[in-house]
């Protein structure tokens, strides 16, 4: 067997368990922590002395994985060409 071609098949076969491995996650876990606000939904105010609501996430301290904004977009324009 030519060792190019094993090479290559070895890193194909890597790149598909990650893609799959995140696909996975996203449908497991379709959020994650926001970055603004290490998932506490709040951000400490100008002075200090006070928090406010990060306006990343809404105060929920949680986000859409990209993954799976993706997923949720196709699949409404498949609903929406369906109609």
């Amino acid at each position: 067997m030519d060792p190019h071609a094993s090479t290559a098949t070895a890193l194909f076969l890597a790149a598909l368990a990650v893609t799959l491995g995140y696909a996975f996650a996203c449908w497991v876990w379709p959020f994650k922590h926001c970055p603004r606000c290490h998932g506490t939904g709040r951000k400490p105010s100008p002075t200090g002395r006070a928090f406010r609501e990060c306006r990343r996430c809404g105060g929920t301290g949680r986000r859409l994985r990209a993954g799976r904004w993706i997923y949720n977009q196709l699949s409404h324009r498949r609903r929406e060409a369906g109609r």
